[in-house]
């Protein structure tokens, strides 16, 4: 069992490596966090890499969970004969990637099924397409339902920005019934994606709040930014656990592997803490730079929800600032009891009847 006594103790009985297989793709999002060319490992190195982390896991006792992911990891030619591995070391796998055609499908279906396999929409067919290509909002719909059609389960994601925030819940009704999962990440200004803008603190509070309220009837929706965390404790409902299941586990219970090795807390943003290609992954897990990265923000010490929430660095850097120090712009934890953050209909007498009666 992983163990950080930062936080009094915060344990984790798994360990995700988020492994990059390569940074190919052929589409060119405007919101991409890296298009640079890496050197890609050899399939003899992702052997050995394989081979580290269920010996890292055995070692801390915990379960290991490989999520394949890019660019688009099945432009890796190791992609498939990797996948064979993991599938028969009997490892918990999902796949982010584009969508696929149907006889992929049976492929995968037929080593083995993922947990999931997730895919991108970044908003309505128009905003969509203006971001990530034309046509390619119709091509997910038409694989989400063809992969319903096949057993295999899919989940869904959505880069938030000014731009799509008010289009997320609206997305959410289309994907009913089409998908097992619908959740966002608030973008990070990282990459291509500098030039792009997130909500304002007072569109992003409102749209979590209009969210809560919709999962009482859509059953896709699902809470994965940390902040929703503020909303559950200024109306007395249990947290829930966070990005990762401790709120931001970067360094903790998952890494980022790059194409050619790097190792990061962080996909999001340059958070480096080793080189698979240098160090195992133990050495790099217990480095000095790893547990930093763990540590989280300082401007989130002592908070109740630190288990629960520390914000999203990886916002954080995009907006200038510093993830090691400085709290989540978005962060309203201090200021939720100001009718202008919550407005008029979260601002009762007895917040505990203030919520929205959502799921949890």
């Amino acid at each position: 069992m992983i163990r950080d006594q930062w936080f009094g103790g915060r344990k984790s009985r798994s360990f995700t490596l988020q492994w990059h297989l390569t940074n190919a793709c052929p589409f060119s999002c405007r919101h991409c966090y890296d298009r640079s060319h890496r050197e890609e490992l050899s399939f003899a190195e992702a052997v050995e890499v394989l081979g580290g982390l269920r010996a890292f896991c055995r070692k801390r006792r915990v379960e290991a969970r490989v999520s394949l992911s890019g660019g688009d990891p099945l432009l890796s030619p190791c992609f498939w004969d990797l996948y064979r591995m993991i599938a028969e070391a009997r490892l918990p796998v999902s796949i982010l990637g584009n969508p696929i055609e149907p006889r992929l499908v049976r492929r995968l279906l037929d080593i083995r099924p993922p947990v999931y396999y997730q895919v991108s929409l970044e908003g309505l067919r128009e905003h969509n397409d203006a971001m990530r290509g034309v046509g390619q909002f119709d091509r997910v719909m038409t694989f989400l339902a063809e992969a319903r059609r096949s057993g295999l389960r899919t989940h869904v994601m959505l880069t938030l920005t000014r731009a799509n925030v008010d289009q997320v819940i609206p997305l959410g009704e289309q994907l009913r019934g089409l998908t097992g999962r619908f959740t966002f990440n608030r973008l990070s200004q990282v990459g291509s994606a500098a030039d792009l803008e997130l909500p304002t603190r007072g569109q992003f509070v409102e749209l979590l709040q209009r969210y809560l309220a919709a999962r009482r009837t859509n059953p896709v929706l699902g809470c994965k930014d940390n902040l929703f965390n503020i909303l559950r404790l200024h109306f007395h409902r249990r947290p829930f656990p966070g990005c990762t299941g401790f709120g931001c586990g970067a360094a903790f219970n998952f890494v980022a592997l790059l194409p050619d090795g790097e190792v990061h807390a962080c996909r999001k943003y340059p958070s480096l803490i080793g080189d698979v290609r240098q160090a195992s992954l133990g050495a790099i897990y217990d480095s000095a730079a790893a547990r930093r990265y763990r540590s989280g923000t300082l401007a989130c010490k002592g908070c109740r929800l630190r288990r629960v929430c520390g914000g999203c660095p990886a916002v954080s850097y995009g907006q200038g600032l510093d993830p090691l120090k400085d709290r989540d712009p978005h962060c309203f934890l201090w200021e939720c009891a100001r009718p202008s953050i919550l407005g008029p209909r979260f601002n009762k007498s007895r917040p505990s009847d203030s919520m929205p009666n959502e799921r949890t």
